[in-house]
């Protein structure tokens, strides 16, 4: 709250006060407070507040705070916004790994056609194909491994579509500029 002061004895006075408490001194109508423009300093740091919630994000994002970022993120997750969906899945990659969600939404933007959400996503099915590479295939199966040859069979599968993958949107990402 601004406070002023009394012209006759000083009392402190709010700035809404027509008459003064102490001494009763009529101050009349309210004068009117010229706005003073803003600087061109205190305008170029108002452009550079975040004005959305993709804003805000994008801010979070670039810090590294990625739980924060996405709190602003839940509302595109249903858009075509390539950005966001890159944004979503990338920040559930960083946070929760395992979260099936962050393949999806790295698909999405992938297919969208971003450029660093293809190199994510590659990059998710490459881990994703070393979790499952649990031997040699070229040496075929050995039950010294310890595991049965169903298992084997699936890792092989598994360890192969995920290979695949991870060519496929790692190829796409470079041929956008990705390095």
């Amino acid at each position: 709250m601004k406070y002023n002061f009394c012209p006759n004895c000083g009392c402190k006075l709010e700035e809404s006060f027509r008459f003064c408490p102490n001494c009763g001194m009529d101050f009349g109508k309210p004068a009117e407070i010229p706005v003073q423009p803003k600087t061109y300093q205190e305008k170029e740091i108002e452009y550079d507040k975040p004005s959305s919630g993709i804003d805000k994000a994008k801010a979070l994002f670039d810090k590294g705070e990625y739980p924060q970022a996405l709190s602003y993120l839940i509302d595109y997750a249903n858009s075509d916004n390539s950005e966001a969906l890159y944004m979503i899945g990338y920040c559930l990659y960083k946070t929760k790994k395992s979260d099936p969600n962050c393949e999806k939404f790295l698909k999405l933007a992938a297919d969208l056609g971003h450029p660093l959400a293809q190199a994510s996503l590659g990059e998710l099915y490459y881990t994703l194909a070393e979790e499952w590479n649990v031997a040699d295939f070229q040496q075929g199966y050995d039950p010294s491994l310890g595991i049965s040859l169903d298992k084997f069979e699936e890792a092989k599968e598994k360890c192969e579509l995920y290979y695949s993958l991870a060519l496929r949107y790692l190829s796409m990402a470079k041929s956008n500029g990705v390095k």
